[in-house]
Order: structure tokens, then sequence, then C-alpha cells
């Protein structure tokens, strides 16, 4: 580190005899250089993160020996950081409580130097995360392998802090979010995809169609679906009976056509069978232009066929007319109906 993060510490230990410090500075603002590993970085606000974190934690931070606290042996504290705080224009400081062994340590001059242990950022280098501080003599060399395991550490660490990040970036959070925010906004997203929203009910080309709300509900739609299609049906019900209706009309011209070209004789049963039913249904003007044009009685001779009697009613049919209208399927009332003047 540089010079003037361990002459902060030399310092205030410089006299023989002096209670050791309260308080001294753990890094400075700025670049702080690691023998072999290269520079490391501090602002203000990768400071204030780091008191936050510590505050956080809410227990005091150790300062033992020599990093035994990196080891699986016996490490017992030299003293105890209380408290960190950022000192503008200097660096982060930490407030400590020495152990009686430790002060006796220190006054004696058996320590004189300090190593903290932390963690960077990959991708610049800053200073994020104070781990501990240890008492050593010797912290640019015999003590690297501990702080480079622990910056090994520190880099899966790192990788968490870049996921962190980039979770941040996705969840449309400043980079500086807390914690407690992106838990916020996870939890909100778990929730809504435990209780999605209800599929719409129509795309809104539909709904603006129609005239509903793009916020409109299923029962709305429908009763303005059924609002529109009540007319279609009435439209429909009328065309079938329309259709229907001429139809039968059709049917009784033809069969009032049959029958005044049977009563006068201008058509045969025969005829009638091979094409003049089929055209008097599908082309009645035609018909009478071909068949009714034709003179009175010119296919059968319908003289001396008494019909009607002189005062309009029907005297009786002969067996002539009457096997005519068997044929062609023509009933009484029908043929009385045309028949009501006698023709002699």
């Amino acid at each position: 580190m540089k010079n003037r993060l361990w002459a902060s510490f030399k310092e205030v230990m410089a006299k023989a005899g002096e209670e050791p410090p309260r308080e001294f500075l753990l890094f400075p603002e700025g670049t702080v250089t690691l023998e072999g590993i290269g520079d490391a970085y501090l602002t203000e606000t990768a400071g204030r993160q780091i008191i936050k974190d510590f505050e956080r934690r809410g227990n005091d931070m150790v300062i033992d020996y020599e990093h035994q606290s990196l080891s699986d042996g016996v490490a017992p504290a030299a003293g105890w950081i209380k408290g960190l705080v950022w000192s503008a224009g200097e660096g982060l400081r930490a407030v400590v409580e020495w152990t009686q062994r430790a002060k006796e340590h220190l006054k004696a001059r058996e320590y004189r130097y300090f190593s903290p242990v932390f963690m960077v950022r990959a991708t610049d280098n800053m200073i994020v995360k104070l781990i501990n501080v240890a008492l050593t003599n010797q912290p640019k060399t015999n003590h690297l392998p501990p702080i480079v395991a622990k910056m090994d550490l520190a880099q899966t660490s790192t990788r968490e802090e870049e996921q962190m990040d980039k979770l941040k970036k996705l969840l449309g959070l400043a980079a500086d979010a807390a914690e407690e925010k992106v838990t916020e906004a996870v939890e909100a997203i778990v929730a809504k995809l435990k209780n999605p929203d209800p599929p719409p009910i129509a795309c809104k080309e539909v709904l603006t169609a129609i005239g509903a709300k793009e916020d409109a509900g299923k029962e709305e739609v429908l009763r303005m679906v059924a609002s529109l299609k009540a007319p279609n049906e009435v439209a429909i019900t009328l065309s079938h009976e329309v259709a229907a209706l001429k139809t039968r009309l059709a049917h009784k011209d033809q069969e009032d056509l049959i029958t005044l070209a049977l009563k006068e004789g201008k058509t045969s049963p025969e005829e009638l069978d091979k094409w003049g039913k089929k055209l008097a249904l599908e082309n009645p003007e035609q018909f009478r232009l071909i068949v009714l044009s034709r003179p009175f009685g010119s296919v059968i001779p319908v003289e001396g066929i008494r019909v009607a009697a002189k005062d309009g009613g029907l005297a009786g049919i002969d067996e002539t007319q009457r096997a005519i209208n068997e044929m062609c399927g023509v009933s009484e009332e029908t043929f009385k109906k045309y028949n009501n003047q006698a023709r002699i």
C-alpha cells in the first residue's frame, strides 16, 4: 500500500510507551497500492458503502495477529474495530478497542504495522468490502499469500457483485440501489408469476371494432358481441322465410300456368312431363311465350267438353277431362276455379 497508509499507524506509535491509537486510517481516499498485486481504489461512495455494510452486520470486527483468522488454528484477537468513519479528504478510518495483550505489544513496539483484508471489484479494482485487520511486522512479504488467498475468494464475491449489477439493470434499478430494493423488485415479480393477470379477452383491434374499452371484462365483451350478432340472426331468419315464400309462390304459379295451358288445350301431359313443368317453374315468362301463346285447342281439342252449367255451377266432368286432370295432377277444386264458364 502507499507509504502514507502505513505512516498513519506508525506516526501515532512513534514514541515508545505511549498508549495505542484509538483511531487510525485504514485506507486513504484514492489509490491504494498492493505489493505484487497492483493498485486498488477507494472513493467516498465506496467508503460509505463499506461503513453501511459494517453497520448492517452489527458486530465488532476482529483485529487479529498475523492473519491467524484466515487459518484453522487458534486466532486470538488483538483488538476490535468498534466503528468505521469517513474522513473527508483523508479516507476510511477505524475506531478500535485493543486487548490488554495487544496494548503491551504495541507499547513495546513488538508490532508496528497493520494489514487489512478486503475485497475488490474485478471490473474497476474498487475496494468494496472490509473482512478484518491484522497486526503484522511484514505486511509486504510474509503475509501476502493469505491476503492473496483472500483476494481469490474475493473474485468469487466479485462475480456475485457483477451479477447483482446485472440484476439491478434488468430490474430497472439504479446501480447504487440497496439490496432491500432488489429483494422487493424480485418478490414483486415472483408474486406476479404466482398470480398472473388474466389473459386479455380479445386483441385491441377487436375491442376497438366493437366499441369496447381496452380493459373491458368478459361479460361486457360477450354482451356487446351478442348485440351485434342479433340483427344478423334476424336478417338470416327473414332471408330464409322470404326464400321459402318465393318457392311456394313459384310452385303456385307453376300450377296455375299448367292448369291454364291444359284447360285451353295448348299442351299435353306428355309435353309437360318432358319439359313443360320445369319451364313453368323456372321461367314462367318463357312458358307463357312458348305454350300459352299457342292457338286455343292446338294440342288437345277442347270443343264439346261440358265443364259447367249455364248458371255458373259445375254440371259435370266427362271421363276425358277427368283423365286429363288425373294425369296432370290437377285437383277438382283447381279445375273448377278456372272452368266456371261452359265451353260448348
